[in-house]
């Protein structure tokens, strides 16, 4: 009895995959994404729709399928070749592992290879998965979803493919984490407080245009921080060593196939980059002044580091001393007597540095007279 239900439930799967479904359903779109580095993509990432060009099932001679595109207007073709291992009765769709090159397969290895526009693999290691395939009466394979990786010559850059030929399976593209946030100076976030900033960050194009259905989102980070939406957002503390960063992982699983899962990681600090604000209340540009009567008055803020006490004061080249009290609202008379009779200008620095380093400086010019 248990053999006849494992065969039942065999048969109702395959039924499920190889139903009598039109040929005219779905959608016709090749996407891929090479890394730098690979032969057959160029390190390009690329989507090709039936508005580009005509897509093609035929057999194969070995026990698989053969997906063509060819796009006239553009002079190119592609095709991909996916092969069940050598006696295995049928392609079916799950997880095929270990892939080797299509035609030149070995004893219990699938067959994979992805070719086109006048490049290919002498050799290849991959995987892929058969998301969907639908067959018309006589067997011929009329609907087809795939998703596959290889690697030319067994080299580490590879080719993340998926091709869909009148599937309603969508297209999942790269897990492509997007930082909201603008980067400061140093290709951090900008600190909001001594705790460091919010960040924020999505997978809102994590499908394209033609999907539509649920998928399952995972974040995680190195924070401890975890999300389950298309956005996420987190606290990140600030570092002074960009050289050592948040990272930030992202998982997305179709979930009406529960097959495919893209995945991304991105890097993120935090970091000060910004330097105190500093405002000379008085004196006013151009303003004249008798003698040595002045008094200069500066207040001096800073969004994260709320005691700055790095400053200095300069009337011209000569450097005064620093600036009394140390930090906030400051007063003190910072010129001497002329030393000749007739006006001269002066300017007036007054420099500041904040605990993460960043140096901001306001001038000023008056005129002085005896």
């Amino acid at each position: 009895m248990h053999k006849v239900m494992q065969l039942l439930r065999s048969i109702l799967c395959v039924f499920a995959f190889v139903g009598f479904t039109s040929a005219s359903a779905g959608q016709n779109v090749l996407y891929y994404q090479s890394q730098t580095g690979d032969f057959i993509g160029q390190g390009a990432e690329v989507t090709l729709t039936g508005a580009d060009g005509t897509f093609t099932i035929f057999p194969s001679v070995q026990n698989g399928t053969r997906a063509r595109f060819v796009a006239t207007n553009l002079g190119l073709a592609w095709d991909l070749n996916v092969a069940a291992p050598i006696g295995t009765p049928l392609l079916l769709p799950g997880a095929y592992e270990d892939a080797q090159r299509w035609g030149f397969t070995t004893a219990g290895h699938p067959g994979l290879d992805f070719s086109g526009d006048g490049r290919g693999c002498n050799t290849l290691t991959g995987r892929f998965d058969v998301l969907e395939l639908v067959r018309d009466a006589s067997g011929a394979v009329i609907q087809l979803a795939i998703n596959w990786e290889q690697h030319c010559e067994n080299f580490v850059p590879g080719l993340f493919g998926q091709i869909r030929v009148n599937s309603d399976v969508p297209i999942i593209k790269k897990a492509k984490i997007n930082l909201d946030n603008p980067l400061n100076a140093r290709g951090c976030v900008e600190a909001t407080s001594l705790a460091g900033a919010l960040v924020s960050m999505n997978a809102n194009d994590a499908v394209d245009a033609t999907g539509g259905t649920s998928l399952a989102f995972n974040w995680s980070s190195t924070t401890g921080a975890v999300g389950t939406a298309p956005a996420f957002s987190f606290n990140a503390p600030m570092t002074t060593d960009p050289a050592n960063p948040v990272t930030v992982t992202l998982s997305i699983t179709d979930l009406t196939n529960n097959i495919f899962r893209a995945t991304a990681t991105k890097t993120v600090c935090v970091s000060d980059a910004t330097g105190p604000v500093i405002v000379i209340n008085a004196p006013v540009p151009g303003q004249n002044v008798f003698g040595d009567s002045l008094i200069l008055d500066v207040t001096i803020k800073d969004a994260i580091d709320k005691t700055i006490t790095q400053h200095e004061v300069l009337v011209g080249s000569d450097y005064l001393s620093p600036l009394n009290p140390t930090t906030g609202h400051a007063r003190q008379n910072v010129l001497a007597k002329p030393q000749a009779n007739g006006s001269v200008a002066l300017t007036i620095t007054v420099r500041a540095t904040d605990a993460s380093g960043n140096t901001s400086q306001q001038s000023v010019t008056v005129t002085q007279f005896p």
